[in-house]
Parts: C-alpha cells; structure tokens; sequence
C-alpha cells in the first residue's frame, strides 16, 4: 500500500515538475524522464524513509531537487526560490520528530556539508547553489545516520568526477554539479543502510 501510494504521488507530481522546470529555463523536459525521476525517488523514499516524517522530508527535497537538478542542467543555476523554502520545510518536521540526536545529527551534517562546498565556492570550484543544496541534503541525509551523508559525498565526487572527464573530453571547461549531488544523495538513501548493516 505505501508503495501504491508513493507511485501515485509521483505520477501526480510530475506536471508540476515538468511546468516549473519551464517556467524557469522557458524549455520543457521531457515528461518521461522527469516521471522516470518522479517514480524512482519516490519508490526510493517509500523503501528506505525511516518514519513518516522521514519520508515526508525526503519527498519535500526530492521534488525541489528534481526540478533544481533540471534547472541547473539547462542554465548552470540552482535558483534560491526552489531551495530556501525546502529548509524551514524539512526543519520543521525534524522538530517535530522531538529526537534530539536525529536533530544534532542532522544539524550537523547539514553544516559540514555547506562547510566542505563553502570552500569549494571560495575557490570557485562550485557555485553558491551547490552550498545550498548541500545544507540541504546534509539535513535530510545526515536526520537518519550520518553514514549517509558520507556516502552521499563519496559517490557526488565519483559521479562528478566522471562528468568532469565528459565535460574535458567535449573541450567544456563548465558543467552543473547539482545532478551529480542528487544523484550521490540518492545512491546514498539506496545503500548506506546496507553498508551500516
């Protein structure tokens, strides 16, 4: 049933992902990829959220970064009105859970992330954007074990890592690192409860 539901909130989902990303870069992606996306995080969320809050928090960044991810893949942008309202939103239902540790954790992982882009930022390695969405991950990845947020980091430089060899071997000295940090959060969420096992 909770996956019934978690395919049915994806699929309802979708055109509003859809529309956004166009009402941002003025293109519209294409549907099935963003229902793919839609359908895979929230099968994901389903299988490995560990409570209802959990869950809630994760779809909440899930949604934010499939549009952001798109976005930034159109226009090297990951756009404040998309990811600063996520934090109050998942900070809220962290409260919420009235767990101290989850909160310290979480907290805390959010802040080491923003730290370790803050100085890729200053190096100009990555954007502000990418500061942002770490804190935001941190939040949620770091709310269940900060194993994942490890994870998340290990496999964003490998999967980043390989785009930068893409983007060299196009002669492209740019490229958006947002889908790589989504894509390691989601990884992570996948297999950092296997590894803690």
């Amino acid at each position: 049933m909770l996956f019934v539901g978690a395919f049915t909130a994806a699929l309802l989902a979708t055109p509003g992902l859809r529309r956004c990303v166009a009402l941002a870069t003025a293109r519209y992606p294409d549907h099935r990829l963003i229902t793919v996306a839609s359908l895979g995080s929230a099968l994901l969320i389903a299988w490995r959220a560990t409570d209802l809050l959990h869950g809630i928090a994760l779809a909440v960044v899930a949604a934010v970064g499939i549009a952001a991810g798109w976005i930034d893949a159109y226009e090297r942008r990951l756009p404040d009105p998309l990811l600063l309202p996520a934090f109050p939103a998942v900070a809220t239902l962290l409260l919420a859970t009235g767990d101290a540790d989850a909160m310290l954790r979480a907290v805390g992982c959010a802040a080491a992330g923003m730290a370790v882009y803050g100085i890729g930022c200053a190096t100009r390695q990555v954007g502000a954007g990418d500061v942002k969405l770490a804190g935001l991950l941190g939040l949620v990845l770091g709310w269940a074990a900060w194993e994942t947020t490890v994870v998340a980091l290990t496999a964003t430089a490998v999967i980043g890592g390989a785009q930068a060899i893409y983007a060299l071997s196009l002669r492209r000295m740019e490229f958006a690192y947002g889908p790589a940090m989504l894509f390691g959060a989601a990884a992570a969420v996948a297999i950092a409860p296997v590894l803690a096992s």
